[in-house]
C-alpha cells in the first residue's frame, strides 16, 4: 500500500526531473552552435571587410565635406539628430551585408552536407536552425557597430571645422545603435535567412534584396508624397525612418543638435512593432 500511494509522486518527480534535464541539454546545446556559428562568422574575411567598408562609408560622410548624410547647414555632424539618420540610411544598404551573414548559414550547410548530418542527431530542427541564425545575426551586429563606432572616430579628426561640431556625448550613439540600428539588423535578419531556407542560394537570396529595396522605396515615396499617409508611415515602416521623420519633421536646428528621437510615442510603437514581427 505505501509503494502505491506514494508512486504517483514518485513519478511525477522522475518526470520533472526528466524534464529539467532534457531542457538544461537543450541549452548546452543551442550555446554550442550559436558559439560555433559566431566564432565562424567572426573569423570569417566578409565579416571583416563588411565591417571595414561600411566603417570607411561612414567616417568619409562624417569628415569629408562632399559627402554628408544628416547634417548640414548648422545642424552638427555629431548631433543627435545627424547620428541617428546617418545609423537609419546605413542600415538600409547593410541589408546585403546581412544578407551575407545570414543567407550563409543556410546555403553553406547545404553546400557541405553539413546541415542533414547534424538533423539526423538528436538536436531539434528548431534549436539548430535558431543557434545558427543567432550566431549570424549577433555577428552581423557586430559589423553593423562599425557605424556609430566611425561617426564616433570622425567627428574627433583635428580637420573638422569646429564650428560644425557640438559636445561629444557617448549616449547620443548607443541610444542611435539600440533604437534604431539594431532593430533594423534584426529585421532584416529574419526576412533573408527566410528567404534563404526558401531559396537555398546566396544569387536568389540577393535577388530578394534587391526586389525588397525596390518595392520599399516605390511604396515608401509614393506614401510619402501624401501628407494623409505620414501617420501611418510612420507607424508601420519597418526602419523607422518614417518614425524618425514624423518626430523630426519640425525641429529647428539647435533642436537637431541638442535633442534625441526619444523612445516614445510613434517611435517607441514602430520599433515595438519591428521586434514583434
Amino acid at each position: 500500500g505505501w509503494r502505491t500511494s506514494t508512486s504517483p509522486h514518485l513519478r511525477k518527480r522522475e518526470q520533472g526531473r526528466r524534464v529539467r534535464q532534457s531542457t538544461n541539454r537543450d541549452i548546452v546545446m543551442f550555446g554550442s552552435i550559436f558559439r560555433f556559428e559566431l566564432l565562424y562568422q567572426l573569423r570569417n574575411p566578409v565579416f571583416i571587410v563588411t565591417a571595414l567598408i561600411f566603417f570607411l562609408l561612414t567616417f568619409g560622410a562624417v569628415t569629408l565635406e562632399d559627402i554628408q548624410i544628416g547634417s548640414g547647414g548648422n545642424i552638427h555632424v555629431n548631433s543627435p539628430y545627424a547620428i541617428a539618420q546617418t545609423v537609419l540610411i546605413m542600415s538600409l544598404f547593410y541589408m546585403f551585408a546581412t544578407t551575407a551573414f545570414v543567407a550563409n548559414v543556410v546555403v553553406r550547410d547545404d553546400e557541405s552536407g553539413f546541415g542533414p548530418m547534424v538533423r539526423s542527431t538528436r538536436v531539434s530542427k528548431f534549436d539548430y536552425l535558431l543557434g545558427r541564425f543567432t550566431g549570424a545575426f549577433v555577428a552581423a551586429l557586430a559589423g553593423f557597430s562599425s557605424v556609430p563606432l566611425a561617426m564616433l572616430i570622425g567627428s574627433q579628426m583635428p580637420w573638422l571645422d569646429q564650428e560644425t561640431l557640438g559636445p561629444t556625448a557617448l549616449g547620443h550613439y548607443v541610444h542611435a545603435f539600440f533604437v534604431f540600428g539594431a532593430p533594423n539588423v534584426l529585421i532584416t535578419s529574419a526576412i533573408f535567412f527566410a528567404v534563404a531556407c526558401v531559396a537555398r542560394s546566396m544569387m536568389l537570396s540577393y535577388v530578394g534584396v534587391v526586389v525588397f529595396l525596390v518595392l520599399y522605396f516605390l511604396l515608401t515615396g509614393l506614401a510619402g508624397s501624401q501628407p494623409e499617409y505620414r501617420d501611418t508611415i510612420a507607424l508601420f515602416e519597418p526602419f523607422g525612418l518614417g518614425a524618425f521623420s514624423d518626430v523630426t519633421r519640425y525641429w529647428s536646428a539647435e533642436e537637431s543638435n541638442n535633442l534625441v528621437a526619444a523612445f516614445e510615442g510613434s517611435v517607441a510603437y514602430n520599433r515595438g512593432l519591428v521586434l514583434m514581427l
